[in-house]
């Protein structure tokens, strides 16, 4: 069988509502895994957390982190940041409406305003996993004395969706960076020009294979550049509707192993 590369967003996609990746998922992607088909999770998740999910899966699965910013390809890391500049009108816009920022770097996440104790459980796993890996940012000054640490970041905002509106079409504008959104109540902060879709079209080069054999799941606004770099595009049954709308096929729900159904279903029709 014609080897495929597969990419699997990790929050409302891989992953259930408890954040674990079910047994029939991890067993069908581990046996196309020893068929020889290539597997990456792509998430907007800073590397060590995206890193941690994907070795949980198999030992064999790669990673896209940071919506692209951060992938692995022939047991090289490679990587894009945020320019200074655009760390430097990401601070002040948020900073005079007092909206919260993370800034991830590859295992630390700086923070501005308070340690997010007010995040659900599962967003906290999923921004940091110990109190070690969170470091404060109170001033401009701060923020630029790790600006070669940093790779991307994210607002979020809840119940502040006008405001957060507003301050995405203001950094948009700008063109010092790339925004999307995963929820309507973030901004995702990306490297100028970056997406999960240009980290895609980098590994399919290297790896030659055809875009009509790479599939994407995805269940957010910032998996549509994605799922249009692939061949066979994917929402999750609890995606958004607008994903939903560009996607060629609708699976299941991340907690009705929506993944694992839909590959089974794909590879068993090629083998027939």
């Amino acid at each position: 069988m014609e080897k495929h590369l597969i990419f699997m967003d990790i929050d409302g996609t891989l992953v259930n509502n408890e954040q674990q990746i079910s047994e029939k998922t991890k067993s069908v992607i581990t046996a196309l895994q020893r068929d020889g088909h290539q597997f990456y999770v792509a998430t907007g998740r800073k590397y060590s957390s995206a890193y941690h999910i994907a070795k949980s899966l198999s030992q064999d699965t790669q990673v896209v982190a940071s919506n692209g910013s951060v992938y692995s390809l022939n047991q090289t890391l490679h990587k894009e940041q945020l320019s200074e500049e655009a760390l430097r009108r990401i601070y002040s816009v948020t900073n005079a409406k007092q909206l919260p920022v993370f800034f991830f770097g590859e295992h630390t996440v700086f923070y501005t305003q308070q340690l997010p104790e007010y995040l659900q459980k599962n967003d906290q796993s999923r921004i940091g996993q110990k109190e070690e890996d969170f470091c404060l940012i109170d001033s401009l000054t701060k923020l630029l004395a790790v600006k070669n640490r940093i790779v991307n970041g994210i607002i979020i905002a809840d119940d502040r969706e006008a405001e957060l509106a507003a301050v995405r079409a203001e950094l948009a504008e700008s063109r010092l960076l790339t925004v999307s959104s995963s929820h309507p109540n973030n901004i995702e902060l990306i490297p100028l020009g970056i997406s999960k879709a240009t980290a895609i079209q980098a590994i399919q080069q290297d790896l030659a294979v055809p875009r009509k054999r790479i599939i994407s799941f995805g269940d957010g606004l910032n998996d549509l550049e994605m799922l249009q770099a692939s061949g066979i595009s994917v929402a999750m049954g609890n995606a958004i509707d607008e994903l939903k709308h560009h996607a060629d096929f609708v699976t299941d729900n991340n907690s009705e192993d929506g993944i694992a159904n839909f590959l089974t279903n794909y590879f068993s029709t090629k083998e027939s």
